[in-house]
């Protein structure tokens, strides 16, 4: 007896399977992503799914043949072939999802999971009941179980290597597998329906009109896709939540990687209340270099280990990172440890908001060695400019010791001469007391006063002791210079005269300006003392009038007979104090006056300068004292350069200056 297939159904049947082999596709690629029982139950879901997807193709690839008899199918047989397409299913995905595969595994494999299939696809033809004995063509059966291996054995290679592939064609590939595998399943089946061969039995052949199970088919395979379906949607969602898991634990391992590195850390690090100002977090660096311990530190906060602050000053040092004008501040300031000890600091500020409520978030350095470092390298460079200025300093002293000595010398030999003459005077009273004064004496005493000549050194001792003093003072005056411009300083800020120590830098400097240029001064009285780093601001002073000698003689050429002029004035502003040094030199060009306070930046010739002095001023002023440094130039007139100092700085409390 022959039939005829229903062509709409065989396509059905044909995206059946399809759908089911992409699905196998995915769920042994998500077997082998999880462990233990997650894989278990994702084994037996699938197998459940890609079963009822292997089953419906075969059913509808069975309801699309029609013959001209009644038939109907063994509810027990039926559902049995279903067990065993499910059955082969979770074989099939489990042994995809190993880890290795060798082909000989594959094939053993595929050999298992092919007569599966085989088994299932006879199973289900042995459930239709017909009045006809269904017999097979032996060698189109043998035929239809190859194919059945074959594409098992593909299909197990096909699941496990994309299993693992990550490239970025896989969608691609995995239904491009899809197709191929369900093309093997389909003529898996339908050579196996081929094979069948049905002989009505004798006299009992009724022919009846043949059903239409268009309805049925679409019915189960629809049915069969809503199931494969939402197989892909669990998969999608727990492989969603199963990055967003990897991910949580991936930050968490994160956080408390970060949180161990940060507590090691060699730096301070302090996280404190937005509120309160209680510490929160305290790093073991910070616990180690203040002595205290956890618990302590978690009942305390920054005002007690800052003790330059009170909480009005801490909350006005706050008040720009809470406002959001600033958001981040950089300063420097003093810490105090346990045992009462302090050290340098530099923090780092920030307001984190990522918490409720908001933390500061405090990197602090322990910069004590840096700051040493930093005076040492400042005396040193105070040192090299003396250095430099040795020679004339030297000049400075030679020419008053100088004058000094003779005149020395001529008071000593003058004395003698006196000396002489007062030892004959007392001859000459002696004798008058005995009353034997005598021509000769007379003559003797006359002899030594014309040798001492007393008209003259009535005339020239006074003038030499005057000079001589005069001497003294000047090298005096030199010396304490000197001394008070090459003293390294305190490492806080001190009240200094700034009159004072401008006139030391004069007087240091000297042999640099003096053949070049007059210096007149125009200091204002009973200027208040300036809060300062006395030193640093003595080196700037000290670079600009050696600036300015040096654009004097630029301007006035090698064989100019006329001086130029330095003037350096300073003014009370009321809170500030202003000191402008200006000179007839050859002026800043106006496409270079925004670069010369730049690091390196010089415009002198090789070994005049090293672009230094003008940096290291800016830096000085403006940054650590929070003044104004400007210049204001004419080229070929001359620049002033303008200071303005804060007598005492209000943005920045004692022993804390600005990074």
């Amino acid at each position: 007896m022959e039939g005829s297939y229903n062509l709409i159904l065989v396509a059905l049947s044909y995206v059946v399977a399809v759908a089911a082999s992409y699905t196998a596709l995915e769920l042994g690629r998500r077997v082998s992503e999880v462990e233990g029982r997650g894989a278990m139950a994702w084994l037996a879901g699938g197998a459940v799914s890609m079963g009822i997807g292997i089953w419906t193709m075969h059913f509808i690839g069975m309801l699309a043949f029609s013959m001209p008899m009644a038939y109907s199918y063994d509810v027990l047989i039926t559902v049995a072939s279903l067990l065993v397409a499910m059955v082969a299913s979770a074989f099939a995905i489990y042994i995809a999802s190993r880890e290795r595969q060798g082909f000989a595994k594959i094939g053993m494999s595929g050999l298992l999971l092919g007569g599966g299939i085989a088994a299932m696809h006879y199973t289900g033809m042995a459930a239709m009941k017909m009045q006809a004995t269904i017999s097979y063509d032996p060698v189109i059966l043998v035929l239809s179980v190859v194919i059945a291996v074959v594409a098992a054995c593909a299909a197990i290679w096909i699941i496990f290597t994309l299993s693992r592939f990550t490239g970025k064609h896989l969608a691609m590939l995995k239904f491009g597998a899809a197709l191929i595998m369900g093309i093997a399943i389909c003529g898996m089946h339908y050579t196996g329906m081929a094979a069948a061969i049905y002989t009505p039995i004798a006299g009992a052949v009724h022919l009846v009109a043949v059903h239409d199970n268009t309805w049925m088919a679409s019915i189960v395979g629809g049915v069969a896709l809503v199931i494969l379906g939402l197989t892909h949607l669990t998969i999608f969602f727990d492989y969603r939540i199963g990055v967003e898991r990897k991910h949580a634990e991936k930050s968490d391992q994160e956080a408390v990687r970060l949180s161990e590195v940060l507590d090691e850390a060699s730096n301070e690090i302090y996280m404190f209340d937005s509120e309160s100002f209680r510490f929160v977090k305290v790093n073991k660096g910070a616990r180690e270099n203040l002595g205290y311990t956890r618990e302590e530190l978690f009942s305390m906060t920054p005002i007690d280990i800052k003790v330059e602050f009170d909480i009005a000053a801490f909350c006005e040092l706050l008040r720009p990172l809470r406002e959001g004008t600033k958001k981040e501040l950089l300063f420097e300031t003093i810490h105090r440890r346990k045992d009462g000890t302090d050290y340098q600091v530099q923090v780092h500020l920030q307001l984190s908001k990522v918490t409720e409520p908001p933390l500061f978030v405090a990197m602090v350095t322990d910069i004590t060695d840096q700051k040493d470092l930093e005076s040492q390298l400042m005396q040193a460079k105070k040192m090299e400019s003396i250095g430099q200025l040795a020679a004339g300093i030297a000049h400075e002293i030679n020419t008053p010791a100088q004058f000094v000595g003779d005149n020395t010398r001529f008071i000593k030999d003058a004395f003698q001469d006196l000396l002489e003459l007062n030892n004959s005077f007392i001859k000459l009273l002696q004798a008058a007391k005995d009353g034997q004064v005598t021509p000769e004496l007379i003559s003797e005493v006359d002899s030594s006063a014309k040798s001492a000549d007393v008209e003259y050194l009535t005339e020239e001792i006074p003038p030499a002791i005057d000079q001589s003093l005069d001497g003294i003072t000047r090298i005096s005056n030199i010396v304490r210079a000197m001394k008070e411009f090459s003293h390294p300083g305190s490492k806080d800020q001190e009240s200094a005269d700034i009159n004072q120590a401008i006139n030391n830098t004069i007087t240091v400097a000297s042999n640099e300006w003096k053949y070049v240029a007059d210096v007149a001064t125009d200091f204002a009285e009973n200027l208040p003392p300036v809060i300062c780093f006395v030193q640093e601001v003595n080196q700037v002073v000290l670079n600009l009038i050696v600036n300015a000698a040096h654009a004097i003689e630029q301007a006035n050429g090698e064989e100019a007979s006329d001086k130029g002029v330095i003037t350096i004035a300073t003014r009370d502003l009321g809170k500030e104090v202003e000191i402008k040094i200006s000179d007839s030199g050859c002026g800043v060009p106006d496409d270079i006056k925004d670069r010369i306070f730049d690091p390196f930046f010089t415009t002198k010739a090789v070994g005049k300068g090293t672009g230094q002095g003008l940096a290291m001023a800016f830096r000085t002023i403006v940054e650590q004292h929070k003044g104004k440094l400007s210049v204001d130039s004419v080229p070929g007139e001359g620049s002033t350069f303008k200071i303005v100092l804060p007598y005492k700085s209000k943005d920045v409390p004692k022993h804390e200056v600005a990074a």
